[in-house]
């Protein structure tokens, strides 16, 4: 009798823990609108790379890291997390990308 009540309370916890991470999803978008620079320089870890409503990049995020922010109309900065807003930072010349 105990036992069965004690697998039955384990079952409920596993089942609980499922649907708990299957709920949990991270999501990003990429924007590709932005192609240009305003400067030919590479960011620092979380400087501001766009500006919101701004049609260029302040600067180049390194390559391990993505230019993103909470959402499109904010200030992006240079970020090791890929979720969020990405702005996806074109190639550039003097990175040799």
């Amino acid at each position: 009798m105990i036992k069965a009540q004690y697998v039955m309370f384990v079952l409920i916890l596993m089942l609980s823990a499922m649907l708990e991470t299957a709920s949990i999803t991270k999501r990003s978008y990429s924007d590709q609108s932005v192609r240009g620079y305003i400067t030919e320089r590479t960011c620092w870890w979380n400087e501001v790379c766009k500006e919101e409503f701004q049609t260029l990049f302040r600067c180049k995020c390194p390559s391990w890291s993505y230019c993103r922010s909470p959402g499109r109309y904010y200030n992006a900065v240079c970020s090791m997390t890929e979720t969020g807003y990405i702005w996806d930072q074109p190639n550039s010349e003097w990175r040799g990308q």
